[in-house]
């Protein structure tokens, strides 16, 4: 029997939340040390824009790495201190298409982000 499945489903979903905010402040972490986190937060307006894009990770209003920083970051910790249940993702992909080869550190963390939110972590 896996580790989830002794888990009561309210321990499990609190483990994985725990594990999720870890893995996202070193997502911040690593972001930062890669040279990738945005210098200066976008405008209210901007953000506001990018919120209501359709486009995938809204990259027709703001750069991918903005987006992570100051939009899926954000919402991820919202989602994770309202004890949401979390999104599936597969972050890891637009990574690859939208972060130079510096940010190699960045979307190895997104895939753990990925795996967290699938639960193929935990």
């Amino acid at each position: 029997m896996s580790k989830s499945q002794n888990m009561p489903h309210s321990m499990h979903r609190s483990a994985r939340s725990s594990v999720l905010s870890e893995a996202l402040d070193n997502l911040e972490v690593i972001m930062q040390e890669e040279g990738i986190w945005p210098d200066a937060k976008p405008t209210r307006q901007v953000l506001d824009s990018a919120l209501q894009s359709t486009v995938p990770f809204a990259v027709d209003s703001l750069p991918f790495e903005s987006w992570l920083a100051f939009i899926f970051i954000p919402k991820m910790r919202i989602i994770i201190a309202q004890k949401q249940t979390l999104p599936a993702m597969q972050i890891t992909p637009a990574a690859q298409v939208y972060l130079n080869a510096n940010g190699y550190r960045t979307i190895a963390q997104l895939q753990t982000i990925d795996d967290i939110a699938s639960e193929k972590s935990v």
